[in-house]
């Protein structure tokens, strides 16, 4: 049996069937479904309401102010790329009363997003997701995705697999300074 000519290239044969079927199962589990849904520019923006321990959000709070939804997760390698950019975001616009931006961490805990904040040294407010109540309304895959809605609730720009820090310039909101928060 040992000397059988046919059994070497089976054993092959065997092993590149089981590592298809594997690769297979993943790439099921990862695609979107067919006719995969994002909003897109031009669409209101969805009835959505988020809280966090300093409050809720909700579509109504967004009225006559530019908001700049970013969704995201720590566990993504692009969204962990994006990160300065998300905060020199954060940081330029967050005491700007007619821009909202709003961090909502897709799939994850508060604890999660806390843990990984501090370990990076972040200092940004964030909603948390886990169960995709809210980013199921914008879209049902890819992150990190970026809506910015103009002050009448109109989706103006939407960015996917990047953050751009220019974004709410070309999306007409005028820009401020960063200046970094002091520790």
């Amino acid at each position: 049996m040992a000397n059988n000519p046919y059994l070497y290239p089976m054993k092959y044969l065997l092993f590149y069937i089981i590592s298809l079927l594997s690769l297979t199962a993943c790439i099921h589990e990862e695609l979107p479904p067919e006719g995969g849904f994002a909003l897109e520019e031009g669409d209101p923006l969805p009835e959505f309401s988020i809280s966090n321990p300093d409050g809720t959000v909700s579509k109504k709070d967004l009225e006559n102010k530019f908001a700049l939804i970013i969704f995201f997760s720590t566990t993504c390698s692009d969204c962990q790329k994006a990160f300065p950019d998300i905060s020199t975001l954060y940081h330029t616009y967050k005491d700007d009363p007619s821009v909202c931006v709003l961090l909502i961490a897709r799939g994850e805990t508060e604890e999660q997003v806390a843990a990984y904040f501090r370990e990076h040294q972040y200092n940004m407010k964030f909603f948390a997701d886990p169960d995709l109540n809210v980013y199921s309304l914008f879209a049902d895959n890819t992150i990190p995705r970026v809506f910015l809605a103009d002050k009448d609730g109109t989706i103006i720009l939407t960015q996917t697999e990047k953050v751009d820090a220019g974004l709410l310039i070309s999306g007409g909101v005028e820009p401020h300074p960063y200046k970094p928060e002091k520790s």
